[in-house]
Order: C-alpha cells, then structure tokens, then sequence
C-alpha cells in the first residue's frame, strides 16, 4: 500500500490541515472503493496512520480488509477534541463532511461507503459523527473510546476525568457546565435521540476497551454497553481482560477493530449489517 501526505485549506475550521492517506499502490482512478476514517487520540496527529499501516496491509494481504483509501486528519486536543465550537473551529463538520469531500475530490472518489475507525479520543469523534447521522456510515469502530460513566457534568466522578480527559468533559460544554449544551456533544444523548435512525441503518457497532483501562476509560465503555442495549441498538462490546490503554494488546485490538471494519465493507458483512435490528 502506498502512503502519502497532503494539507488542504479547510473552510470548516479556517485553516490547513494536514493529512495522510493510505491506498493500494494500484489504486485507478474512479475505481470503486470505500474511503475509512481513521481518527487518532489525544496529543497525537495524522501520523499514527504510520503505526496503524502494517495492520491494514496484513489484512488487506489475508483479503480480511478491502481495496480502500484510508485517511487520517490532523485534529488538536485543546480546542479540537473533533467538536464543534460556537463561532470558531467545527472539527465534527471537518471529519464528518467536508475531509470526505475533499478526498472524493483529490483520491478517486466518489467513494462507495465511508467508515469510522477511532482511537481514545478519536473514538470519541467516530461514535459522535456515527451516531449523529449513522445513515452516512457503513461501520463505526471505537478503541478505547474517551467517555465517560455519566450522561451530565454533575454525573460524571472526578476520577473518571483526569488531567486531558477532564479537559475533554470541561470541553463538551464549552466550559460553561450546561448539562444541555453538554448533551449535545455526548455519544449518549445522540444515540438516544436517534435511537431509531441508527436501528433503521443497521449500523454495524463496535466498542472495544481494556478491562483495566489505565484512565478508567473501560467504564464508560461499559455504561455505553448498557445504553446501547436499553435501546436496542445493535453492538458489539469487548472488554478486553488484562488490557489497559496502551500495551502488547493495543495492535492485537486495533487489528481486530479494522477486521471488523472490513467485514462490514465487504458484500457479505453488509448483508450481514442489513438483517441486523437488535442488540447480539
């Protein structure tokens, strides 16, 4: 597979951004392929697509992930956390949209379907984005997803936020505590509210967290489970014993996260994700 590195001037958060891609080598101009987004974690940048790229091409080589481009943009932790903030940078629009658009443009699109592959934070984003207008995404996979055991600010426990998490929680209400203005960027109130556009798409979902999660990350994991359940939404949840945030489980999950990404991008796995209408 090939990788390159490109920028494009963004009107969503007025200013470049940089990005990397990742395709096969023989990839032909308005060929058929699936364009996956993959969202990286606090601190980080577009350049974790580097790490992930050996686990797409040994897939890709076992014929376990499909011919596709895969994409990562660039998104800042403070003042970023793929939100969308009143008069300024709309990272959500970014990702969710116009970078779609973009590539479409610039890297053999249009494409056949878009999917989300996120990281900590980034898998925070793809939950956000998936389920805001999951008719839009073939698959949603969350490593190690930043959210959190509570649906308000006053729900959530001091422990459960520490140092950029608790920056996250401040950040989902602007800093403001307003348990409706922090609604509107939870995972949860999204999958409530939409409850029955995500059961409607048959929206493949998948949760995937160490049971030892080092931020505490693995109950918010959990309570997303339960959420998921009570409305019948299907999912499938894995917490992952022994496995903490990072660690010798890490490649293996986020391995199995694109496996599962590229069974819902293949003809039988989207058969499979139609009949799909309540929790396993």
């Amino acid at each position: 597979m090939e990788l390159t590195e490109g920028r494009f001037n963004s009107t969503a958060v007025g200013r470049e951004v940089e990005y990397r891609v990742l395709h096969p080598a023989d990839l032909e101009a308005g060929e058929d392929v699936p364009l996956v987004l993959h969202l990286h974690g606090a601190m980080s940048s577009s350049a974790s697509l580097d790490l992930a790229r050996p686990l797409y091409e040994e897939l890709a080589r076992r014929d376990r992930f499909p011919r596709a481009v895969i994409a990562c943009p660039s998104t800042p932790t403070a003042g970023g956390f793929y939100l969308n903030w009143p008069g300024g940078e709309s990272w959500e629009t970014l990702i969710s949209k116009e970078f779609p658009e973009h590539l479409a443009a610039s890297h053999h699109g249009p494409f056949t379907a878009n999917a989300l592959i996120g990281v900590s934070m980034g898998g925070y984003g793809a939950l956000l984005a998936a389920f805001a207008e999951p008719e839009r995404f073939a698959a949603v996979a969350a490593i190690s997803p930043a959210i959190f055991p509570g649906e308000t600010p006053q729900t959530v426990a001091e422990v459960n936020t520490p140092s950029v998490l608790g920056d996250l929680h401040r950040s989902m209400s602007y800093g403001t505590g307003d348990a409706g203005t922090y609604a509107e960027n939870s995972v949860y109130a999204r999958a409530r509210r939409n409850a029955a556009r995500i059961r409607g798409a048959a929206l493949p979902v998948l949760v995937d967290c160490g049971a030892e999660d080092e931020f505490r990350l693995h109950e918010g994991a959990g309570y997303l489970g339960e959420v998921l359940t009570e409305l019948r939404i299907g999912h499938e949840l894995r917490l992952v014993q022994g496995a903490g945030h990072i660690g010798p489980e890490a490649e293996v999950r986020t391995r199995n996260a694109i496996e599962f990404v590229g069974d819902a991008l293949t003809p039988r796995g989207a058969e499979s994700a139609a009949n799909r209408r309540s929790c396993p």
